[in-house]
């Protein structure tokens, strides 16, 4: 492929750029609305509570009623959402602000730094989220307060766990045939993406968590839902292949040693940092082969790493990006 190929994909969601170009994410990342938007007008009715489920900490929860939902993280807000169940959701976390159906909903603040009171000042029938909700004073303090949490997955240990992650919030939510429904369609999708990888020569991808405003600018590694997308999609993970664990403050030597041949980023974090041109003002990003070529791939928050109801469609872009070197 042409070494300064420029791509852009699927509306604005994913954005490479080429040699030479100024290409930048949308002002806002929307989302899709395949997923969420068409399934949320439908609205089933919960008839499979009360229901005791499993949650992925080892825990039996008993639900018994699921007609005021706060989704704790916004991967599971977009779950929610796309079962139909908007009109049930009295509360989300700022992580789901990008989700058409969250705009008009109470913030109950970020998913790792909540407050009980907000949650409970929305007298919740059920919590739902992933392991990443918290701090976890206070999900203890919300479970004394005798409202049934649910956690779920949050898909950082592969794909191929977000299956199981939708049933499950089908069925913890009372619409176990829409969960299952919904993830039998998510599951093709990825098989259908992960089946377009050929060739042995895989590209070196680095990803980079950006937040312009907290002057954050992180190095993604093994272990992170990044990581386990790139895996997928058929390339290295070139913070994983330096000896990254988690994530790392980017630095220059962090950066030539990872040496990637793209760069993956999330659409608003290549946004707070000022677009590519901003992005290669970062320490050591220049000098790598990506920032030389300025091969940016770019793809709207969630669906990159909510490992939800879009995570095929993701594949599918990352594959064509990844493989058009």
């Amino acid at each position: 492929m042409k070494h300064g190929l420029a791509a852009l994909l699927a509306a604005g969601t994913l954005v490479m750029a080429g040699c030479g170009s100024t290409t930048e994410p949308p002002a806002k990342a929307a989302p899709e609305a395949s997923a969420s938007t068409a399934q949320a007008q439908v609205t089933p009715q919960a008839q499979g509570l009360p229901v005791t489920v499993r949650s992925s900490d080892g825990t039996d929860v008993e639900v018994k009623d699921a007609s005021r939902i706060v989704p704790m993280t916004g991967d599971v807000a977009e779950i929610v959402f796309a079962l139909g169940l908007a009109d049930k959701v009295v509360g989300v976390d700022l992580s789901a602000m990008g989700l058409p159906e969250a705009r008009q909903k109470p913030q109950i603040g970020y998913q790792r730094s909540l407050a009980a009171e907000g949650i409970l000042s929305l007298k919740p029938t059920v919590l739902i989220g992933t392991e990443e909700a918290g701090p976890p004073p206070v999900i203890e303090q919300l479970k004394g307060a005798g409202i049934p949490i649910v956690t779920v997955p949050s898909g950082a240990g592969g794909v191929d766990e977000v299956p199981g992650k939708i049933e499950l919030v089908g069925k913890a939510l009372g619409v176990p045939e829409k969960g299952a429904e919904l993830a039998a369609r998510t599951k093709a999708e990825i098989d259908a993406a992960k089946a377009k990888v050929t060739g042995t020569d895989k590209a070196k991808v680095a990803f980079l968590y950006l937040r312009g405003q907290s002057k954050t600018y992180q190095l993604g590694g093994a272990g992170t839902r990044a990581d386990a997308m790139i895996a997928a999609a058929g390339a290295e993970d070139a913070g994983t292949a330096a000896g990254v664990q988690g994530y790392k403050p980017i630095t220059a030597e962090a950066m030539v040693k990872a040496a990637p041949d793209q760069i993956l980023v999330m659409s608003m974090g290549l946004e707070s940092v000022g677009g590519v041109d901003g992005l290669l003002k970062l320490p050591g990003v220049a000098e790598t082969p990506a920032g030389k070529n300025r091969r940016i791939v770019s793809l709207d928050d969630l669906e990159l790493i909510g490992m939800g109801p879009r995570t095929g469609q993701a594949l599918d872009k990352l594959v064509t990006a990844f493989q058009s070197r």
